[in-house]
C-alpha cells in the first residue's frame, strides 16, 4: 500500500512506497548531453502545496513516457528515485531531484479529481522591457513568433556556438528580437520552425533583455519556452485578430501577417467577416506541436 503524500518535502532518498499528485509545470525537448551520447529531458513538477521539484528522465524511458506528462496536467508519481541535486545545476529551492525511470509510478488522476493549478507567471509586457535591460534579472513574457531567421554560428568568449533569431510581438505590437543560444537552437527552434507560418504563441522563463540594437530578448542556460500554452494570460494574445494576406508587388507574391486593429481595419472588413473566409490554412490550432504545447483535460 503506498503511502499519499501532499509535499515534496516528506519525500526523501529513504522514502518508500509513496506517491504524490503533481502538476507538470514545464517540459524540455529531447536533448543530448555535452559530453555523451546519452539522452536526457528536464521537467519541472509541483506538489499540491505550490513546492517545485526538477525532474529528468534518461535515454529509452524518454519515448515509454511520450504519451504522459503533459505540461500542466496533474499526475499521482510514485517510486521515482530520489537523489540529492548537485548544486551547479540547481534552479529550484528543493534539495533533491527526481530520477523518473521504468519504475516509477506515473498516474493520471481520476476524472472526478480535480486538477492541480497551473503556476501563474510574473508575465513582462514589452512595453516595460527598457526596465529590465542589462539588468541580469531574468523575467517572463507571453508573446507570438512571427518570423524567424536561419540558424548561424557565431563565436563567443567560450568558443563557437549556434544561434537562431526569433521576431516576437506581444499585445503591444511592438516586434523585438528574441535571440536563441546553444541547445535551444537544435531543440525549441526546430519545434518552433516547424509551425512558424501559424504564428504560435510562446510561453518564455527565465530570459534576459539586453541592449543589442537598442532592446533585445535572450535565452538563458535555464531558460523554458513552452509553444500555445493553455494558460489565462494567454487567451487576449490567442484573441488577437490577424489576417493571413499575400503581398504582391507585380514581380512576384509574399505572404504576410497582420495583427491587431490594423487587421481588420486594413482590409476594410469586420474581424467577424475575416473569419468567415479564413480556412484551415489560417488556423494556427491546426498546426500545434505537442512537443512543446500545454495540454488541457
Amino acid at each position: 500500500m503506498r503511502t499519499i503524500y501532499t509535499s515534496i518535502k516528506d519525500i526523501t532518498p529513504s522514502t518508500k512506497n509513496w506517491s504524490i499528485k503533481m502538476i507538470v509545470s514545464d517540459k524540455s525537448p529531447k536533448r543530448t548531453a555535452q559530453h555523451s551520447p546519452t539522452k536526457y529531458q528536464n521537467l519541472t513538477l509541483i506538489d499540491p502545496e505550490g513546492n517545485r521539484l526538477q525532474a529528468t528522465i534518461f535515454g529509452k524511458d524518454i519515448d515509454l513516457r511520450n504519451d504522459m506528462l503533459h505540461i500542466f496536467r496533474s499526475y499521482y508519481i510514485g517510486n521515482a528515485y530520489v537523489k540529492p541535486l548537485d548544486p551547479r545545476h540547481r534552479i529550484e529551492a528543493h534539495e533533491y531531484q527526481w530520477i523518473l525511470n521504468s519504475r516509477t509510478i506515473i498516474e493520471n488522476i481520476p476524472d472526478d479529481e480535480v486538477e492541480l493549478q497551473p503556476p501563474e507567471y510574473d508575465i513582462i509586457t514589452f512595453t516595460n522591457l527598457h526596465d529590465y535591460k542589462d539588468t541580469g534579472t531574468e523575467i517572463a513574457i507571453l508573446a507570438i513568433a512571427i518570423y524567424m531567421k536561419p540558424p548561424r554560428e557565431i563565436i563567443s568568449i567560450h568558443g563557437p556556438t549556434k544561434i537562431q533569431e526569433i521576431y516576437v510581438i506581444d499585445q503591444s505590437l511592438m516586434p523585438i528580437w528574441l535571440t536563441m543560444w546553444s541547445r535551444f537552437v537544435d531543440g525549441e527552434c526546430r519545434i518552433i520552425s516547424d509551425i512558424i507560418e501559424a504564428k504560435p504563441t510562446l510561453l518564455a522563463i527565465r530570459i534576459k533583455v539586453g541592449s543589442y540594437n537598442g532592446l533585445s530578448l535572450s535565452s538563458q542556460p535555464t531558460s523554458v519556452f513552452t509553444l500555445n500554452p493553455v494558460i489565462p494570460a494567454a487567451t487576449p494574445l490567442c484573441q488577437c485578430c490577424r489576417a493571413y494576406i499575400d503581398v504582391d508587388d507585380g514581380n512576384g507574391r509574399l505572404g504576410a501577417v497582420m495583427f491587431g486593429k490594423i487587421a481588420e481595419e486594413a482590409p476594410g472588413c469586420t474581424a467577424i467577416e475575416l473569419m468567415e473566409h479564413t480556412g484551415e490554412e489560417g488556423d494556427p490550432a491546426a498546426h500545434e506541436d505537442p512537443r512543446l504545447r500545454s495540454s488541457s483535460k
